[in-house]
């Protein structure tokens, strides 16, 4: 009989409880021989998961950055835990649950949890998603992550200047912005808009490269004042279209455009978005290569 709880007698290891609870969030407790705090600490770590996700922190890029550093820092905490309940166990007598078998069917179980609860409380109203074109140059560029917002127009309607998300029959889905609304009359020349019976303001900035090419930035001020800018080929090496004197947007439709606007498959190619294919707003620049852009709204 002694010979029996000898062989049991298996001081814990305080690096492996360390390790342990890193990869899963009580299991250290569980190496340790607390199953009460084991389901305790992984549970907590689990509802501190699902609240970052229903407060929606992750709107804004510096408060869901802190909320994740908050979440590491909690695991640390845990496995420090772990760590010293190991060390200050000189003694340890083996529990029926201390099997491999029984570490692994937790971790498998944990990371289940963690994946249900983050599908369950992943608030969809954000989604970030990264730009793959330039046709949003100068404001986005191919490699932005984008914040849209799919709840935006659940309580107001799209308007001039908004830069939409809105889907296609291929099942993709695009961004551009909104230049013409319902009922409007407007004409294209040179990439320059014009609107019949409503004011539009557009200005010449200055020249700059975009790959190749010599382009001239212009800041325009739209219909409902809101202010963008936008670029176009000074010298273009190619034939373009022939001027749109006239545009009228159908009822319950919108003209969108690129605000590089050589290199943009909008309205003038897809024609009129319907109100109902507008999924969502792009409210922000989430991360950038440009550190300054992080966080810009839109």
């Amino acid at each position: 009989m002694v010979i029996s709880e000898e062989k049991k007698d298996k001081p814990r290891k305080a690096i492996l409880a360390f390790l342990l609870s890193i990869l899963v969030a009580g299991l250290g407790q569980l190496y340790n021989g607390q199953l009460k705090k084991a389901f305790l600490f992984f549970g907590g770590f689990l509802m501190s998961l699902i609240c970052i996700n229903l407060i929606g922190f992750k709107s804004c890029f510096w408060i869901y950055i802190y909320a994740l550093l908050v979440h590491v820092v909690l695991m640390f905490l845990i496995a420090t835990d772990a760590d010293l309940k190991a060390k200050k166990q000189k003694e340890y007598i083996l529990k029926v649950y201390n099997k491999w078998y029984v570490y692994l069917l937790f971790t498998i179980v944990g990371y289940l949890a963690i994946f249900v609860a983050e599908k369950i409380s992943s608030n969809s109203r954000y989604i970030i998603s990264i730009v793959r074109s330039d046709s949003g140059f100068p404001t986005i560029v191919a490699g932005d992550y984008i914040l849209g917002d799919y709840s935006f127009y659940n309580s107001q309607e799209p308007t001039y200047g908004d830069l939409v998300i809105f889907s296609m029959p291929d099942g993709g889905f695009y961004n551009y912005r909104i230049i013409g609304m319902p009922n409007d009359t407007l004409g294209i020349e040179n990439q320059l808009v014009k609107y019949y019976g409503k004011e539009l303001s557009s200005k010449f900035i200055s020249t700059m490269f975009y790959d190749k090419y010599e382009m001239e930035e212009f800041d325009e001020i739209l219909p409902n004042g809101i202010e963008y800018k936008f670029v176009r080929i000074k010298s273009p090496p190619f034939q373009e279209n022939d001027p749109i004197e006239e545009i009228i947007v159908p009822n319950d439709s919108y003209f969108l455009m690129g605000d590089n606007r050589n290199f943009s498959y909008d309205s003038r190619f897809i024609g009129f978005v319907q109100r109902g294919q507008i999924q969502g707003k792009l409210v922000s620049i989430y991360l950038s290569k440009n550190l300054k852009k992080i966080n810009e709204s839109l």
